[in-house]
């Protein structure tokens, strides 16, 4: 008789915090999302449950999952496929937001180093209950975390699972505001098995007219799509005459911190304009302040932390307008004489993505 070869389950290892532990779980064993995970795998996947209580992707002293004893035994586990979703205890400590991409983009970047080459899923993390009394700590979650997870994904060729665009935020589903019910964890259980199972193509392209923000792309890959197609349209057009410079407006005064362009930064969230006419030399120049400056996180008031490059990078997305030929432009439909500033404005939104974008693209 002929043996049949019965495939070897694929090795998932999830990584986390209290969330991927299941803390709080009546039945933790059987109940946290990586156990749902092979549950509903019905054995094509073979899981480790990595999570750690208060954990953070930052290196902070005792709570850095990259220095505990999980983190060592998830190399060992040989995964070919690893879920990372680490970020809700980094809230804690918003002085350091700015590194929390770097933190992240590093522990992607060990696991991707393994020999088993394994595929690695950032999952973007749940919200925090009830919305109405942890309105600030979600506002963090959608405006700081999200957009890092997002390019970190981008920038290591990782995929992205969206977590927090499928979970509801009620408490039925976070009975003590943090960690998950049984239906919260095989919520997130379902949707990391469909990740994980779609099939694996080339990642789309990006959508001919932008929306507004990210939704299954990171807003880099957008940004540098829409300046991809405004140079396309600037191309054989003749340059501005007279196109000012943004660094100018600064050439007087002295750029040590966000708040010494306080009165711009509401251009990071709205349509209100800077202080000038031109939307887009508004932008260009903020851009440059805050590339000069050097801090990643800007407030929004005293409890709004936003991701600059991030948010200034949407706002200018989903204002290109594009034309029959796929091709890219910023104008001011009330120009005087909308043709000339059209090549004005695309020129200044090209200089102001680059900027963002860091320089270089």
């Amino acid at each position: 008789m002929t043996s049949l070869a019965i495939p070897a389950p694929v090795r998932v290892a999830c990584l986390g915090d209290s969330i991927t532990f299941g803390d709080q779980l009546p039945e933790r064993s059987a109940q946290s999302y990586p156990a749902v995970l092979s549950r509903l795998a019905q054995g094509r996947l073979a899981t480790g449950n990595f999570g750690v209580n208060g954990a953070t992707a930052l290196d902070i002293p005792f709570r850095a999952w990259s220095g505990t004893r999980a983190c060592q035994n998830a190399l060992s586990f040989k995964p070919d496929i690893v879920v990372v979703m680490l970020g809700i205890n980094d809230l804690a400590f918003p002085g350091r937001y700015a590194q929390y991409p770097a933190a992240l983009r590093d522990l992607v970047v060990r696991f991707q180093s393994l020999p088993s080459s394994p595929r690695v899923f950032l999952c973007t993390l749940t919200p925090i209950a009830p919305a109405e009394r942890q309105a600030q700590a979600n506002r963090a979650i959608q405006d700081v975390m999200i957009p890092a997870i997002r390019a970190v994904a981008a920038e290591t060729a990782a995929q992205l699972i969206d977590i927090h665009a499928v979970f509801p935020n009620r408490l039925d589903l976070l009975p003590d505001g943090l960690h998950p019910s049984p239906e919260g964890a095989e919520l997130i259980a379902r949707t990391v098995l469909a990740a994980i199972e779609a099939p694996v193509v080339p990642p789309p392209r990006i959508r001919p007219a932008p929306t507004a923000g990210p939704v299954d792309l990171s807003i880099r890959n957008e940004a540098r799509a829409a300046k991809a197609r405004a140079e396309r349209w600037l191309g054989g057009r003749p340059p501005p005459a007279d196109l000012p410079d943004p660094r100018a407006q600064w050439k007087d005064r002295a750029l040590r911190a966000p708040e010494d362009v306080a009165a711009w930064l509401p251009m990071l969230s709205a349509d209100s304009a800077g202080s000038s006419a031109d939307p887009y030399l508004d932008y260009a120049a903020l851009a440059c302040a805050l590339a000069q400056i050097g801090q990643e996180t800007v407030f929004l008031g005293a409890d709004r932390p936003v991701a600059w490059r991030e948010a200034l990078l949407h706002q200018l997305v989903r204002r290109q307008r594009i034309d029959a030929a796929g091709r890219g432009f910023w104008n001011d439909p009330a120009a005087a004489n909308p043709d000339a500033d059209a090549i004005r404005s695309t020129t200044l939104a090209v200089q102001a993505l680059a900027t963002a974008l860091g320089g270089g693209e």
